[in-house]
């Protein structure tokens, strides 16, 4: 049980950094944030429909603990094959959302992304 322990960081920050570099190759606008073996999702740019990603990754057999903004909470005795089998799952996921058009949007900052939600909110009570 102690072998579970040993080197528990510097593993789980390596599978992280993967999955940071399988993301970056397939050119996604998403990394992770990992406090060892819980993996904090964060988006490199704006967007609108970000939280579309869980569903995505249902459909590609992953789900993500959504307190806060979604995490992926680990077992410790995963393996390397089987967090690559997650890191594998997770960028076909996000490059299918990609392909579909959910971050293509025009937004360029938080700020465009409130203004354009509250026209929306307005031209609908309208």
């Amino acid at each position: 049980m102690r072998t579970l322990y040993e080197g528990l960081d510097e593993r789980w920050s390596a599978r992280a950094q993967r999955m940071n570099t399988a993301l970056a190759a397939a050119g996604l606008p998403v990394r992770v944030a990992a406090l060892g073996s819980i993996w904090t999702v964060l988006y490199t740019r704006p967007g609108r429909y970000h939280w579309m990603l869980q569903f995505y990754l249902r459909a590609h057999g992953l789900a993500l603990s959504w307190v806060g903004t979604g995490r992926l909470i680990f077992s410790l005795d995963y393996d390397d094959a089987t967090v690559d089998e997650v890191v594998s799952r997770f960028v076909q996921a996000a490059s299918r959302m990609h392909a579909d058009g959910w971050w293509d949007g025009p937004e360029t900052d938080d700020r465009t992304i409130r203004r354009r939600i509250l026209r929306e909110i307005v031209a609908a009570r309208r």
